[in-house]
Parts: C-alpha cells; structure tokens; sequence
C-alpha cells in the first residue's frame, strides 16, 4: 500500500518546509506544541510526556520558539480524570456529532470545547506555524485516538478536539511519533541530524498500516 494512501493531510507539507527553510534563530519557527511534551508537569496524573528524544530535541532547538499549553490543564486543571471522545473524533465533537466524556461518565464535551477555542486563540496570539501534539489524547490527539473509555484499549484513527479545531484553523499539525516529519524538520536546520528513532511517520508503522488501512486517512475539510 503506497504511503499516500494512508497519510493524515494534516503533516506538514512541502511548501511548509519550503517556507520554514528560511527560519533562523534570529527569525525562529513559532511552534505551539501540547505542554506536557515539554517536560511540564500535566499530564491527567501529574506526569509529563517530555521523554520523546526526537519531539524534546525539536521544542528545545535554539532555531525553535516554542510556546507550550495544556487544554486539558486548562478546563479541568491538574490533576484529573482521564477523558475520551465516545461516538466519533474531534472534528464530530466540534460538530455536534460525539461527546467527551471522563472515565466516571462524566460529560466534560462543553469544557473541552472551550479549551478548543482557548487552544486555537492562543495560536492566533502567538502566530504559531506548527503544532506538536500528544498522540492518543482526547484533546491533542492527531493521529489515533480512543474509541470510548481508554481502559478500553479500543484505538480508531481521528484527531482531538483540540487538534481539531488547529486542524480547521489551516495549522500543520504533528506528534511525538510522527518521527519521519520529526526528523525533516531537524534537517532544515543541521543536515546531519541523526534520528533516535527509526524515520518513519505515525501512519507508516506496521500496526497502524495493519490495523487501518487506507480508511485511516484523514482530511482537514471536516
């Protein structure tokens, strides 16, 4: 199955690189990327995610102005219950189509969207470029989320509500494991760059191709 078939029209494009080539210290790519691949401290359980080599190295690039934010920190503060899109992704919540509810059952769908539209004004704000987001996250998510409860272990390709609506603001949105496009982005300003990990995106992994297919592939128009 030829990559095309399968990859998420969110990634960024060619024209982007062609763009963010002429970025600089002195003129950086402005990145909003989800706070807690940053190394703070909100995750749902007081954790954080900034144990990802390839996404930390990027936020930390001297030719990278990063600007982190929690959507979920900031509608249900930390920490918090786990919550999950149930009927649909991101862009059927936006919609009106799905929920999101906690793992008590809680329906958090109006506070979620409210950190959308926060999420999407602090971008405006700080005329953000790119998106790093948490895979997996009813929020950040990208690439896969949970169907329902996560203790579920059920996983559908879809955004989060909050990649989501980025997504339908026209932003390039990646995550932690989309090392391919990771790795792109490192070499447009030190060539040599060496990946941690193996250069392949999220949508070319084995399971993801196994699992998915090309019903897996994601448009931003929704």
């Amino acid at each position: 199955m030829a990559d095309s078939e399968l990859r998420p029209t969110h990634l960024p494009t060619d024209e982007h690189f062609a763009r963010w080539a002429q970025r600089s210290r002195d003129q950086p790519l402005r990145m909003l990327s989800s706070a807690c691949l940053t190394g703070l401290a909100v995750g749902y359980d007081g954790s954080d995610y900034g144990g990802y080599p390839a996404a930390r190295a990027l936020i930390e690039r001297p030719e990278v102005r990063t600007f982190g934010f929690c959507p979920e920190d900031f509608a249900f503060g930390t920490p918090r219950d786990l919550c999950d899109i149930h009927g649909g992704d991101g862009f059927d919540v936006l919609d009106g189509r799905a929920r999101v509810y906690n793992d008590r059952g809680e329906d958090w769908t109006a506070d979620m969207l409210e950190a959308a539209e926060e999420m999407a004004r602090f971008a405006r704000e700080h005329q953000v470029e790119l998106c790093l987001m948490l895979d997996v996250s009813a929020a950040c998510g990208s690439t896969i989320i949970s169907d329902g409860p996560r203790a579920e272990g059920r996983r559908v390709p879809g955004a989060g509500v909050c990649a989501a609506r980025l997504i339908r603001d026209g932003l390039p949105v990646l995550s932690q494991r989309d090392h391919a496009t990771l790795a792109r982005l490192h070499r447009l300003f030190e060539p040599d760059w060496q990946s941690p990990e193996p250069e392949r995106d999220h949508f070319q992994h084995p399971w993801y191709v196994e699992n998915f297919g090309p019903s897996a592939r994601r448009t931003a128009e929704r």
